[in-house]
């Protein structure tokens, strides 16, 4: 399950990085793509910033357990935004749309290979893919300085087989 959510992550990171270079966050001096995998990232970098897209993995499940051995796992990507100084935050929902539109962009197409990113090398392709339904919103909810809102998708593998 982890070369799956290893895939998902690196191919959005890799997409918002290409397609809005300017959505970055900074920590401990980096700046690198506005996406974080809340499991795998240390406080530093898991403390909240606005304008970054935020993952978070339920657990996995067999789709049709008598049949198939696909599985399913549901990701979260939850996002806020201050809006703009410029604009003493009064665009806030604009910049919510804007971040809505990014995620939506990324998340298309819904298919790639899944690789195993563990080695130090280039990525290794396991043989089978990945797939990801589209997008879910919820209702985005005024929170202190900021509106917040999350989006669900379910993404489907077929499981690594140990050798």
């Amino acid at each position: 399950m982890q070369a799956t959510k290893d895939s998902f992550y690196v191919t959005l990171r890799d997409r918002l990085a290409q397609a809005y270079p300017t959505r970055t966050i900074t920590v401990d001096g980096i700046t690198r793509p506005a996406i974080v995998v809340v499991e795998n990232d240390k406080p530093s970098v898991t403390a909240r910033q606005h304008d970054a897209f935020y993952m978070e993995w339920a657990d996995a499940h067999a789709v049709r357990p008598a049949t198939s051995i696909l599985m399913a796992m549901n990701c979260t990507i939850s996002y806020t935004s201050a809006g703009s100084e410029q604009n003493g935050g009064l665009d806030r929902g604009r910049m919510m749309g804007e971040l809505e539109s990014e995620l939506l962009a990324i998340c298309s197409p819904a298919a790639i290979h899944k690789c195993d990113y563990t080695g130090s090398g280039d990525p290794v392709y396991l043989g089978t893919d990945i797939f990801w339904s589209q997008p879910t919103f919820r209702a985005a909810k005024a929170e202190p300085g900021c509106v917040a809102r999350e989006a669900s998708l379910t993404v489907y593998f077929y499981p690594e087989v140990s050798q």
